[in-house]
């Protein structure tokens, strides 16, 4: 046998962890586990981390504050992860995550709005994202000196202007905000077609890692059977879509089609605007 595989899997390697959620919902369903958890942490940090910390060949340079700071993001990073499993554990356990091996028109059919599922997938940005984030990289080199892709004059100021419009579109109408919209192909089919967003400050590793085969467990947000379709991109926030705002964004992002194939991407008009049917999941951990 040239590969003698694990009998189990218990490294993860996470790519997203919304921790809120799972605090919370561990919260409302077991509170003694979070109780459990934190009365933990409080015990590490009164004795362990920072025993540990400075203990001989651990000395941290820059004192106290720095000895401090590193607690406590092993605290943090312990927290997350130990609430997580407990989280994990307590809906296994209650035959609460939906399952299925294959990815068909029938298994699509038979979610439910709230459910959470767990599944195999390959997880890619949306190709008219992946375009703007490219671009906003591509805008941030001309203006180094030295770069290859330095530029200057008129042609530097029109690259402004471009990415000053793609940071609105990848800020989702709200700015400041940092969101990844992804499309999820469960056991590498593409349809029909799910698509959820990575929030940033959930995003565990480097964005580059936010393409590959990944376990995902997610809750069911949405399933679009009909009407206008699902933008690909927010142009207002904190409001539902309307069809003015699809037809808005269609137009927009329409003229990105051609100059995207610069980049070797490309981009279709359903990528532009997903048409029905559409499953919209909300990711809450997605690891290897």
């Amino acid at each position: 046998m040239p590969y003698k595989r694990p009998k189990s899997r218990l490294h993860r390697e996470f790519l997203y962890l919304d921790n809120e959620t799972i605090v919370n919902s561990l919260s409302a369903l077991e509170a003694g586990k979070v109780d459990e958890i934190i009365q933990k942490i409080n015990e590490a940090r009164e004795g362990g981390f920072t025993g540990a910390l400075n203990a001989p060949g651990m000395e941290v340079g820059g004192g106290r504050k720095k000895t401090g700071s590193i607690e406590e993001e092993l605290v943090r990073t312990r927290t997350t992860f130990s609430a997580f499993e407990s989280w994990y554990s307590t809906l296994k356990t209650a035959d609460a995550f939906g399952t299925f091996d294959e990815w068909n028109t029938d298994v699509r059919d038979a979610l439910g709005v709230g459910d959470t599922i767990e599944f195999q997938a390959d997880i890619e940005l949306t190709p008219v994202h992946l375009l703007m984030r490219t671009f906003l990289a591509f805008a941030a080199a001309t203006e180094h000196p030295g770069s290859p892709f330095q530029q200057k004059g008129q042609e530097l100021g029109q690259t402004k202007s471009m990415a000053k419009q793609m940071r609105a579109f990848v800020e989702g109408g709200i700015p400041g905000s940092s969101v990844y919209p992804v499309y999820l192909k469960p056991f590498g089919v593409d349809s029909p077609r799910m698509i959820g967003t990575l929030v940033g400050e959930h995003i565990v590793r480097a964005k580059d890692g936010i393409q590959g085969e990944y376990r995902v467990i997610a809750q069911v947000d949405r399933i679009i059977d009909s009407g206008f379709g699902l933008a690909a991109i927010r142009a207002l926030g904190d409001v539902p879509p309307t069809q003015l705002e699809v037809d808005t964004v269609r137009d927009a992002l329409s003229h990105f089609i051609e100059p995207a194939k610069e980049f070797g991407l490309d981009i279709t008009t359903d990528d532009l605007i997903l048409p029905p049917p559409v499953v919209v999941v909300r990711p809450i951990a997605v690891y290897r």
